[in-house]
């Protein structure tokens, strides 16, 4: 009905009902709703019915690059299929969609054509039903008993946890929750959850937590880890790529001579940066800690190890291959 009004001003009742299948009585009854729903002025004059552009609560109109902004931000991984906030933020772009006019919607569509915006990330699947069990949980601060997939042993076990945010971290939600069993703020990957009950016992959420502090030295996603203070050496290779972003708060860079540089940041952990640092290959050095250099050559080595057992497997098979079709061709 508000596009009817935007694009026919001065439309007539009947013409309203007829057009979107109502009763004049309906119609009626939306045309008095619609300053209750979104502020929107209608004014009745010369036997139509006009919609005004400036609504009576004074809600800024958003220019057509402003609505390409929104839609694609709202569209974006945070709110894909099986985020906690996906279903609030569909229908906020309805909302601010049939708020705007039609003519600034068709601009923004026809921007949206010099825009593009693609994350390659996996996406994971999460049990329908459990981010609302776990939004509900945090809201009452109600206690939870889950059933989760633990990352590193593959098992999936019983918990019980205090929940206290659900945080969005490169690719995925995680909630943050203090775990009975562990006596800590432990991270859970949403995706991982079987199964999550509210008990329905209520839980007192400490003054002194805080989002940021606890990921204050995350790498990327994962936090909880000791500081650690790490150096690593690129080559002249990759020192540009790596130098100009700004990958951690707490991140040095040192040029050196040979066109490379010496990388220095305070990171939870050591797990999460080494597989970034792998993914240089041998561009890339551990300086500091042991720990580190020692974790980054052990997956090296046997990676190594790995390769030269199967070398000649692939190659015997092509020769036989071809000996094979050879013969066949004789």
């Amino acid at each position: 009905m508000i596009n009817l009004l935007r694009g026919r001003p001065g439309i007539a009742v009947d013409e309203l009902a007829s057009s979107l299948g109502r009763s004049e009585r309906t119609i009626y009854r939306w045309l008095n709703e619609l300053s209750e729903d979104i502020g929107a002025e209608v004014y009745f004059t010369a036997g139509g019915y006009y919609l005004a552009e400036e609504t009576a609560s004074g809600m800024l109109r958003l220019t057509p690059e402003e609505l390409l902004a929104l839609r694609i931000g709202l569209k974006s991984l945070p709110f894909a299929e099986g985020s906690p906030l996906r279903d609030p933020a569909e229908s906020a772009w309805l909302k601010i969609r049939d708020a705007s006019p039609s003519k600034d919607l068709q601009t923004a569509r026809e921007l949206s054509d010099s825009y593009a915006v693609h994350v390659t990330a996996p996406k994971g699947f999460t049990k329908p039903g459990i981010p609302k069990v776990i939004e509900n949980a945090i809201s009452h601060r109600h206690r939870l008993k889950i059933t989760y997939r633990s990352q590193k042993s593959n098992q999936v076990k019983d918990y019980t946890v205090d929940p206290y945010a659900l945080v969005f971290r490169r690719h995925s939600w995680y909630l943050l929750a203090h775990c009975q069993e562990h006596n800590r703020v432990v991270q859970f990957k949403l995706v991982r959850f079987r199964e999550a009950t509210d008990t329905g016992v209520e839980f007192e959420l400490p003054a002194d937590f805080s989002i940021e502090d606890y990921f204050a030295l995350s790498w990327e996603a994962w936090a909880g880890g000791e500081p650690t203070d790490v150096r690593v050496r690129f080559s002249p290779k990759v020192a540009v790529m790596v130098a100009e972003t700004r990958r951690h708060p707490t991140q040095k860079v040192h040029p050196q001579i040979d066109g490379g540089i010496i990388f220095e940041a305070t990171v939870a952990g050591i797990e999460e940066i080494a597989i970034w640092i792998m993914g240089f290959g041998k561009e890339a050095e551990v300086l500091a800690p042991v720990e580190l250099r020692d974790c980054v050559r052990d997956h090296a080595l046997t990676m190594a190890e790995i390769y030269s057992e199967r070398d000649e497997e692939p190659y015997a098979s092509v020769e036989i291959s071809s000996i094979l079709r050879d013969t066949a061709r004789q």
